[in-house]
């Protein structure tokens, strides 16, 4: 039997929730996930330049800002280093 390439795997898409500056929480999923950075897609409007918390569930949190919004996409660079 042959292996799938890394093209082919499914990556599964992670839980998460962005808290805002202010304290609004709102559910999010992360499609794609980098050591300085993560992509996700949400039902809310986010800023680009704002700054904001990424709470993985399970393995904790990371802050960073918005650096591009695009129908219901959101990128973001983490603040710190990605302890993931």
């Amino acid at each position: 039997m042959q292996r799938p390439s890394k093209q082919q795997v499914h990556c599964p898409n992670l839980s998460a929730t962005v808290q805002r500056d202010g304290g609004q929480s709102n559910p999010t999923v992360i499609t794609r996930l980098w050591y300085d950075g993560c992509e996700m897609s949400s039902e809310e409007d986010f800023e680009v330049g704002e700054k904001i918390k990424v709470i993985i569930c399970g393995m904790g949190s990371i802050d960073a800002h918005v650096t591009s919004t695009a129908a219901g996409t959101i990128a973001a660079h983490f603040i710190e280093e990605c302890p993931v």
